[in-house]
């Protein structure tokens, strides 16, 4: 018998940048639980620490973007694990047409979505939201938290 944590480890985990634009704020932060959870309508869910500064802003804002980060981009990734501060400075972005939340260009490219639900859980919640905007930037394949130095559990 194993832990089930070393079970859970097998499971794929991309690394996205989640974006969140409030009247006052704008943020972005690394995010590696996330799945699509519905075909019509079009629904993601992505899971969000309730003690991390992005959980209050999600649902302050009710939107977030996700941004795809690529496979090498480990140092764009990094950014998400920024000290506070402005994490954007310096990154290219743009507003998300429908939402305001960041954009990051140098991603594979994003999804804007506007949250629908929140389900309360362990010490993560999910955030179900809406996709209602995509734009892809270039071909690639998602940064895996398997190729990165980093665990998650």
């Amino acid at each position: 018998m194993v832990e089930p944590r070393e079970m859970l480890s097998l499971i794929p985990h991309g690394l996205y940048l989640i974006g969140v634009q409030t009247e006052t704020s704008r943020f972005i932060y690394t995010g590696s639980w996330l799945t699509q959870c519905s075909f019509e309508p079009c629904l993601i869910a992505t899971a969000v620490r309730r003690t991390h500064e992005g959980h209050a802003l999600i649902q302050k804002a009710g939107a977030f973007t996700v941004n795809f980060l690529a496979e090498g981009q480990l140092d764009l990734a990094r950014v998400g694990f920024a000290n506070p501060g402005d994490r954007l400075a310096g990154l290219d972005c743009k507003p998300c047409p429908e939402t305001g939340a960041p954009v990051v260009l140098d991603a594979l490219g994003y999804i804007g979505c506007r949250l629908v639900n929140w389900i309360e859980g362990g010490d993560h919640d999910l955030a179900i939201a809406k996709a209602i905007v995509a734009e892809q930037f270039r071909e690639g394949e998602v940064l895996n938290i398997r190729d990165t130095p980093w665990t998650y559990s």
